[in-house]
């Protein structure tokens, strides 16, 4: 049975990684910058789920990715802006 529940928190955490194909998508998108209006940084740079991925948001659909600094990243959060 523990076989099965480690199997299954394997595929979840999967699921949530960002794959390198949408990941390069929308770094062509958003130019290699902070999406956030107004920013435009080029340093410190995430990948960030637009709807949060523990809200049902899609890390395979690159319309849901954006890229943000680290300081506007950490202040979304889990919100949905």
């Amino acid at each position: 049975m523990e076989i099965g529940i480690k199997e299954n928190e394997e595929d979840f955490e999967f699921s949530r990684r960002i794959p390198t194909e949408i990941k390069r998508i929308v770094w062509e998108r958003d130019g290699g910058k902070c999406s956030k209006a107004g920013c435009g940084s080029t340093k410190d740079l995430h990948f960030d789920h637009i709807i949060p991925w523990s809200k049902g948001g899609s890390s395979r659909d690159p319309k849901n990715i954006q890229i943000l600094c680290g300081k506007h990243n950490l202040n979304k959060s889990n919100k949905i802006e």
